[in-house]
């Protein structure tokens, strides 16, 4: 069994997001998926599985802690693959079944790499946080109330996974530390993740709820913050733009975004195959 390594969001190889992509799972149960996302250590491993037509494949997406019901990064990462394995045209079009929902993806071939854009589906708008829980998110990454972004509201969002995206400063987001879990205050906001977001620059961070690990470039977060934006009035409809993350890990990744005038968000990235790699025991044994 083989798998592949892949850097998302990345226009070069070494930049971006990485990610584990494993084209043919089958024989694979949920817990050696898991097994292997841990032992690889990416933040995101993804595992296909053969569907009805040619351009549809059942999806499984891991983290070191949990299956994921929908990410960004890894379905981004495996349509360019599928693409790279499947098909020789400039372009192509995957449907992805993941278990909260059926995403298409839309691939070109480049020079280097791939361009790969999946179609999030229109944002679903939750909570919008007071002032005072904003605070107890700010201050479990550190930080005061003058590095938060107090011109726009925390709110819940999301497009598959919703997010808390809460504004702060560029002080503030280069500052940010997670110091704490954050299990209770996102279950009681209905949230699975907090998302710090400079307003000015387009650019956010993330981590884990436990806040071990800090995600490279989040493409289930850059839908959100694209539908946030249009709705405040800070980025065109229709017109796509880009969203930045990964600079402080020293892994720049650039996040096309666009929201429709049906509202249907777009997320893209180029994305780099890197590395093949072979799985030598039997799956039947993990």
């Amino acid at each position: 069994m083989q798998y592949w390594q892949l850097d998302v969001f990345a226009e070069r190889p070494l930049a971006g997001n990485g990610l584990a992509v494993f084209d043919d799972a089958r024989g694979l149960s949920a817990s050696a998926m898991q097994g292997l996302t841990q032992e690889l250590r990416q933040f995101e491993s993804i595992f296909l599985l053969p569907g009805a037509t040619a351009d549809t494949f059942s999806a499984r997406i891991f983290t070191v802690e949990e299956e994921l019901p929908f990410a960004g990064h890894p379905i981004i990462g495996a349509a360019a693959l599928l693409h790279h394995l499947h098909s020789p045209a400039e372009h192509a079009d995957w449907h992805l079944q993941l278990t909260a929902k059926t995403v298409q993806i839309h691939t070109q071939r480049l020079a280097q790499g791939f361009y790969a854009e999946m179609d999030q589906g229109a944002a679903e708008f939750g909570a919008q946080l007071s002032p005072a829980q904003a605070a107890e998110f700010a201050s479990a990454f550190g930080l005061d109330r003058d590095e938060q972004d107090l011109r726009y509201p925390a709110t819940v969002v999301s497009t598959g996974l919703p997010y808390v995206l809460l504004p702060v400063t560029g002080a503030g987001l280069a500052k940010a530390r997670q110091q704490r879990a954050l299990d209770l205050e996102l279950l009681a906001c209905g949230a699975a993740f907090v998302f710090l977001l400079d307003i000015d620059a387009r650019e956010g961070r993330t981590w884990d709820p436990a806040g071990v690990i800090e995600d490279i470039a989040t493409g289930s977060a850059a839908g959100p913050v694209a539908a946030y934006l249009v709705a405040h009035g800070l980025a065109p409809r229709g017109t796509p733009f880009q969203l930045n993350q990964g600079r402080f890990l020293q892994r720049p990744s650039r996040l096309q975004v666009c929201v429709g005038q049906d509202d249907r968000v777009r997320v893209g990235g180029h994305v780099q195959l890197l590395a093949r790699a072979e799985l030598l025991v039997d799956p039947a044994t993990l």
